[in-house]
This record gives structure tokens, C-alpha cells and sequence, in this order.
């Protein structure tokens, strides 16, 4: 039987061929396809993937007291020094169902988890180095529909703190600018560097590749990255880098957020067309209206 421990918020066992590098990532954008690193074990086939996540409750009707089981391929941490285990996951369930994500440690060959039932966002646990397998796992206690409720995990990442990065990030930041969102990153060093990717999301959840820059491949110094954005949406807009090495190895930084909310401009005060301030509800004709961050419009007043 699986064992859970209590989930701290904020945030058959096969062989192994090949040691797991660090990072190891899965943002859940091919479930079932062929780059796919996680299979459906158990449960009735209503689970696969939704808007580039994996989802459970698809489709179709529960049963009483079933697992639904995601498990992923076999890992081989040994040689780590600490395996972090970062998940972005959301869900909202019926009453009496749990979901949970789980590893099977070879150590004790047994299973155990977190309860993570109900919890929205990014969170971050540490396993034993024998792990060997994950699973994500959602357990019914009822038959019948789901009605709209949903578990979803839309990324997990597993690094080793003590290997060294390949690039040394100082600052990621945005803003706005001219119609735009400036991105702007600057990097102390870097180490077999081949590019960065950028990811625009709207939620935080589900995200899109919206372009690459090149990298430096290797620097000793200080350089800075730019990249503008133009298709973003009238409010929150997040975004997320992620280096990539020659060699196919990644590192995935912090996520940023631009507040592109239009507010509407207020005219604070109205002068005459000479200059002179006026009070508007004593006076008509064409006057000049100005708003409060400085710019002007003409108003005819009646």
C-alpha cells in the first residue's frame, strides 16, 4: 500500500540503464506521444492530456475506491547528493477523493507520498536519493461523474542542488514599454551555453514558447539578454526562462510577472486654450483637458 505524509505547503520495480542527469524535466506537453516519460498504470482510460498537461477527468464516470495512476520512467539518482522535486499542479476535487504524488524508494521497496488534494501552484519536496520511480495518483471514494472536477499537473522538474549550473543568472526581469513587454536578463557567467528559451503563460499554468535567443556558450563575464513581447493579453502576463546546454542539458529559472492591466487615464485638471486653469462646470466651448500622468486631450465643454 502507498504511504502519505503530510503534504508542507511552499511551496514493479525494473533495472536501471543509465544514471538520471540533473535536471531532469517533464512539462507534460506529449503525454502519450512518443518524448512521453510517464505511463497510465492504473484506472479506467479518462486520463491523458489536456491543454499540455496531465489530466485526470478527461472523461467519463468514476469508480468507487480506484487508483488512477501515472507512473514515470525508471530513475536511477544514486549518485545525487539531494533530489528536489519541483511540481506545478492544480485540482479541484469531489468530496472524499484525494490526489497524491508518490516515489517508490528501492531502500525499502516500498511506496510513499504527499498529499496534495486541492493544492494550486508550484510546490517543492525532497526524496531519497533510492528512489527510483514517481507516480501521481488520484483516488476515488465514489462512484459517478466527475462532475467539472479536474486534477492536472502541468511540469515537474527533479535537480540535484550540488550539481554546478551551467549559467549563472543575476537578474530576470519585465516591463513595458512602448506597446511591448521588454524582457531583460543578465548572466555572471556561463558554461557550454547554447540557448535560452522564453515561455509566456496567462495563468501561470499552461505555457507557450514564444522564442529563443542564442546564448554565449562560455563567458566569464558579465553579458545581458533582451526580448520583446508584443501578443500579450490586457492584464497579468507571466514569464519563464530556461537555458539549454549543447549537450541537451537545462536549467529552468524563476518565474517573472508584467501587469499589462489598462487602467483608464483621469483628467485632473482643464485649462483654457491660453493655459490659464478653469473650472468646468462653469465653462463651455473648447478647452483642453489634462490627464494625470501629464498628456493632453481637447474637450468641448457644454
Amino acid at each position: 500500500m502507498k504511504t502519505l505524509f503530510t503534504f508542507l505547503m511552499f511551496f514493479a520495480y525494473t533495472i536501471i540503464n543509465a544514471q538520471t542527469l540533473s535536471p531532469w524535466l517533464d512539462d507534460m506537453n506529449s503525454i502519450g506521444g512518443v518524448n512521453d516519460q510517464w505511463r497510465l498504470v492504473t484506472g479506467q482510460p479518462n486520463t491523458g492530456s489536456h491543454n499540455g498537461e496531465m489530466c485526470y477527468n478527461v472523461v467519463g464516470t468514476y469508480l468507487d475506491d480506484e487508483f488512477y495512476s501515472f507512473e514515470s520512467d525508471t530513475l536511477d539518482l544514486l549518485l545525487w547528493s539531494q533530489v528536489d522535486v519541483e511540481f506545478t499542479i492544480a485540482s479541484s476535487l469531489r468530496n472524499g477523493d484525494q490526489f497524491a504524488f508518490y516515489y517508490y524508494d528501492s531502500a525499502t521497496s516500498s511506496w510513499s507520498g504527499y498529499d496534495i488534494s486541492g493544492l494550486v501552484g508550484t510546490y517543492t519536496v525532497t526524496i531519497p536519493t533510492t528512489a527510483v520511480l514517481l507516480s501521481f495518483d488520484l483516488n476515488t471514494f465514489a462512484n459517478g461523474n466527475v462532475n467539472g472536477k479536474y486534477a492536472h499537473v502541468d511540469r515537474i522538474v527533479l535537480s540535484d542542488p550540488a550539481t554546478p549550473l551551467p549559467v549563472e543568472l543575476i537578474s530576470f526581469e519585465g516591463r513595458e514599454h512602448d506597446g511591448c513587454n521588454h524582457l531583460h536578463w543578465v548572466t555572471a557567467s556561463e558554461s557550454n551555453s547554447d540557448y535560452f528559451e522564453v515561455e509566456w503563460s496567462k495563468d501561470a499554468y499552461e505555457w507557450l514558447p514564444i522564442g529563443d535567443v542564442p546564448a554565449a556558450g562560455n563567458s566569464n563575464m558579465n553579458l545581458e539578454y533582451t526580448f520583446r513581447h508584443e501578443d500579450f493579453i490586457n492584464g497579468v502576463n507571466y514569464y519563464r526562462l530556461t537555458q539549454y546546454d549543447f549537450d541537451g542539458q537545462f536549467e529552468v529559472f524563476k518565474i517573472i510577472v508584467i501587469d499589462n492591466t489598462k487602467r483608464e487615464k483621469r483628467i485632473v485638471k482643464y485649462v483654457s486654450l491660453s493655459g490659464q486653469e478653469i473650472d468646468p462646470s462653469s465653462t463651455t466651448g473648447l478647452v483642453i483637458g489634462i490627464f494625470e500622468d501629464g498628456t493632453t486631450i481637447k474637450v468641448f465643454l457644454k
